[in-house]
């Protein structure tokens, strides 16, 4: 776990190292929580409601579109989607017009389609992509070997305080110690934290992969309607263009125009 040094408060500075117990929760989930986080902070307005809540995207504006109810109590009562930044903030003015629920689901069948009719391409595609994001030995090292600078480091910081606590010295010495080997402390925790990310990053995106190969291979020959399950493990999200284009992001970042 990465460490950090805390300076208190007195007439001799004291310190102490957060985070240097094992962690209750593994850490792969709680990166993959912290990623859902994330996505969902993207969103002003989030509902669970209905399966299209935040997978349609305005391709103008980058907004997220909402659902809209029109002629709620006739005949003519249906359901649209609009960016929800059409008629509102810096997007005022966006011109890419809403969509139905009926155009989203049948722009997504021919999507799967596609994907059905160049599956094998596209498989042997994946396949290779996933095998970039496989290895990790050489970072995982790296870590290793940031923790243990990290370690001495803070220890580092440490000793000079007490030994400040022991032996009377030129505070001005001492304040410039302490600043050096802090600032180095800082910039190992820095570049600490970017491997870990970057093997998080590697992990999630290899796991993105390899659900998308799955649900790619589980796929029939072909399909004529709407499957809600095969939306859920498919589409991150779809974008929607101008002139009512929809391109879908996958699961793993492939992207395909309906």
């Amino acid at each position: 776990m990465t460490k950090k040094i805390v300076r208190k408060d007195g007439a001799v500075p004291q310190y102490y190292v957060e985070d240097c117990h094992e962690a209750i929760i593994e850490p792969e989930t709680f990166d993959r929580v912290q990623e859902m986080i994330e996505q969902r902070s993207r969103v002003r307005h989030f509902s669970g409601a209905t399966i299209f809540s935040t997978k349609i995207r305005c391709g103008e504006c980058g907004g997220w579109f909402g659902s809209k109810v029109w002629h709620s109590t006739d005949q003519y009562r249906r359901v649209i989607w609009r960016c929800n930044a059409k008629y509102g903030g810096k997007a005022a003015g966006c011109k890419t017009p809403h969509v139905t629920e009926e155009e989203v689901k049948a722009a997504f069948v021919r999507v799967v389609n596609k994907l059905i009719g160049n599956r094998a391409m596209l498989l042997a595609d994946l396949r290779e992509v996933r095998q970039t994001y496989s290895g990790t030995d050489e970072l995982s090292q790296r870590l290793h070997e940031l923790d243990e600078r990290l370690n001495a480091e803070a220890e580092m910081v440490q000793e000079l305080i007490a030994q400040n606590a022991r032996v009377a010295q030129n505070q001005d010495d001492y304040n410039a110690a302490y600043d050096a080997a802090v600032s180095r402390y800082e910039a190992t925790k820095a570049e600490r934290e970017k491997a870990a990310a970057d093997i998080c990053q590697r992990g999630i995106r290899r796991q993105e992969f390899e659900r998308f190969i799955t649900e790619l291979e589980k796929l029939p020959k072909a399909v004529s309607e709407f499957v809600e399950a095969l939306w859920g493990s498919l589409v991150e999200y779809v974008t929607v263009g101008k002139d009512k284009t929809m391109v879908f992001t996958l699961i793993g970042g492939t992207e395909m125009k309906a």
